[in-house]
Order: structure tokens, then C-alpha cells, then sequence
């Protein structure tokens, strides 16, 4: 046997068998949601507070009520 031919293939590694894949549960889906959706609410609030504190001619403006007759309270 010719020495470069058997220096250039190394021994084979067994293999085995790779453990099942995670798989996420109703429960894991719920949590995740569930988190998604309170971090959007605050984001919200915190935006909202933010531009609130703008000056003037940056601040969120006051809709009339002739603007939007949908709205009457």
C-alpha cells in the first residue's frame, strides 16, 4: 500500500444516532406569544410617553372633533 494513500483517508468515526429534534408545545407557543404581545404594549406606552414630551411643533396633535365625527364621546 502506497504510504500518501494511507495517510490521506483517516479512520471513520462511528456514527450515531442524533437525538429526536426539539419540538415546541402549545404551552411554549403561548408563552412566546404571550410575551411578544406585552413587549408591543409597553413599546407602545413607552413611545407614546416619549412623544408626548416633544416641543411644540413636534407634539402629537389633537384630532377636532369635526375631523372625525366617528369619535363623538
Amino acid at each position: 500500500m502506497n504510504k500518501m494513500n494511507s495517510k490521506s483517508n483517516p479512520i471513520a468515526v462511528p456514527v450515531t444516532p442524533l437525538a429526536d429534534p426539539w419540538r415546541p408545545s402549545w404551552m411554549w407557543h403561548l408563552k412566546v406569544l404571550a410575551g411578544i404581545y406585552i413587549f408591543l404594549v409597553v413599546f407602545y406606552f413607552v413611545v407614546d410617553h416619549v412623544l408626548a414630551r416633544l416641543p411644540q411643533p413636534y407634539r402629537l396633535r389633537d384630532v377636532p372633533m369635526e375631523m372625525t365625527p366617528w369619535l363623538k364621546k
